[in-house]
């Protein structure tokens, strides 16, 4: 039994490989690799994307552009490399892909870890939120002579008051 499970477990990864398949058979046909390497380069795909593409595409019996597709990414990735869009890629809790130019990294990587700031100081936020919500649950159960109320109720109030502070300090970092 635990040898079938291990088939069972290996089939699943392999069709689980299979379905991440970089591109469609009717993309890989279509071979507009110009346009498919902008698309990866303002998702931030590095250079090695196009091998994806390959083996993806080499089951239809296709290859890829290489040219073009370079051509494109490289079109892609000045939409990518710019301080907004590395500000977004941290407010989404994502770090910048390491592809775009050297001089204008630091200035992208400053951009980028405002966002990420955003990001936790907002996850923080729901945190904090999500036990307030625990702790008026728990007061609604709670008999009103409970000598625990109290003691629930600042730790309520202290909450309320870090959510505050959290926010105000996340407008700095806001955009």
């Amino acid at each position: 039994m635990a040898v079938r499970g291990i088939y069972v477990l290996a089939g699943l990864f392999f069709m689980a490989l299979a379905s991440c398949a970089s591109l469609s058979e009717d993309t890989c046909r279509a071979g507009d690799w110009e346009a498919i390497g902008f698309e990866d380069g303002t998702r931030g795909q590095g250079p090695d994307q196009i091998f994806r593409h390959a083996r993806a595409c080499n089951d239809f019996g296709i290859a890829p552009n290489k040219t073009l597709w370079e051509a494109g990414r490289v079109e892609g990735l000045k939409l990518y490399c710019t301080p907004r869009n590395a500000y977004e890629e941290g407010a989404d809790g994502d770090r910048l892909r390491p592809v775009c130019p050297v001089d204008d990294r630091p200035r992208l990587l400053v951009e980028n870890d405002r966002g990420l700031m955003w990001y936790r100081i907002g996850r923080d936020i729901d945190e904090t939120e999500s036990e307030i919500r625990q702790i008026s649950a728990t007061l609604r159960d709670m008999a009103a002579d409970d000598p625990a109320r109290a003691r629930l109720i600042n730790a309520r109030l202290r909450l309320r008051l870090e959510v505050s502070r959290l926010r105000a300090k996340r407008l700095r970092y806001r955009y």
